[in-house]
C-alpha cells in the first residue's frame, strides 16, 4: 500500500528507481512464499508415504524420487534459516526462484504415481473406494502390521468393528466383531498376510 502510495506520487523522481526496484522485489518474494507453502504442503504429505512404510517398498522409483526431493528441500529449509531477512532469502539470488518450481514439479510427479498406484488398490478391491486417500494411505503404509486395519473396518467393512486374531497365529484371523456386538466364527480362518487388497476380499468373502 504504501509503496503503492509512493508510486503514484508526482514528487517521487528522485527515489522512483528505488521504489520500482523494491515493489519488483517484495512482488517476486510474494510468488516465492506462495509456490513454497505449496511444496511445502505437498512434501509433508509426500514425505508420511515416502520416507519408510511399506509403500516406499512398493513404489522404489517415486522413493528414490523423493529422497532426491527431500535433500534439496533441506537445503532450502536450511537456507531459510541462515537468512533471516524474507527478502534476502527469496530473491537475493535466483536460488529459490529455480528450485522451488522444480520441486514442485518434482513432487506433483510422486504424487501421480501415488494417485495411480492408490486407484490400482481400489479396482483390485472395491471397498477401498469407500476410504479416504489419507486412510488408505495409512492402512497400505502399515501393510506389515496386520492389527492395525482394526481402526479403519468400519470404513470398509458393512458394520464389522473388529476382527479377533488367533492368540498364538498372529496374522490369523478367527472371528469378525460388529458394534452391538455380535461376534461370527470363521468357517475358513483368514491369514492376514500379503497384500491387503487379497486377504480383505477373503474376510469380505467369508464374511
Amino acid at each position: 500500500m504504501i509503496l503503492g502510495s509512493l508510486m503514484s506520487n508526482r514528487y517521487n523522481a528522485p527515489f522512483k528507481k528505488d521504489i520500482q526496484l523494491w515493489v519488483q522485489k517484495l512482488s517476486n518474494s510474494s510468488e516465492i512464499i506462495e509456490k513454497w507453502l505449496v511444496v511445502q504442503n505437498l512434501w509433508v504429505y509426500l514425505e508420511a508415504v515416502f520416507v519408510g512404510g511399506d509403500i516406499a517398498k512398493q513404489l522404489p522409483k517415486e522413493a528414490k524420487r523423493f529422497s532426491n526431493i527431500d535433500k534439496s528441500w533441506v537445503k532450502i529449509m536450511t537456507r531459510a534459516h541462515e537468512t533471516s531477512n524474507v527478502v534476502n532469502c527469496c530473491v537475493g539470488d535466483e536460488t529459490m526462484g529455480q528450485l522451488l518450481p522444480h520441486l514442485l514439479e518434482q513432487l506433483e510427479l510422486c504424487q501421480k504415481s501415488l494417485t495411480g498406484y492408490l486407484e490400482k488398490k481400489r479396482l483390485v478391491f472395491p471397498r477401498f473406494f469407500f476410504v479416504s486417500d489419507p486412510a488408505l494411505l495409512e492402512i497400505l503404509g502399515q501393510a506389515s502390521d496386520s492389527h492395525t486395519i482394526q481402526a479403519h473396518l468400519l470404513n470398509v467393512f458393512d458394520n464389522t468393528k473388529t476382527v479377533t486374531f488367533h492368540e498364538k497365529s498372529y496374522d490369523r484371523i478367527m472371528q469378525v466383531n460388529s458394534r452391538e456386538p455380535e461376534t461370527i466364527d470363521l468357517e475358513k480362518p483368514i491369514m492376514s498376510t500379503g497384500k491387503d487388497e487379497h486377504w480383505l476380499g477373503s474376510l469380505l468373502n467369508e464374511s
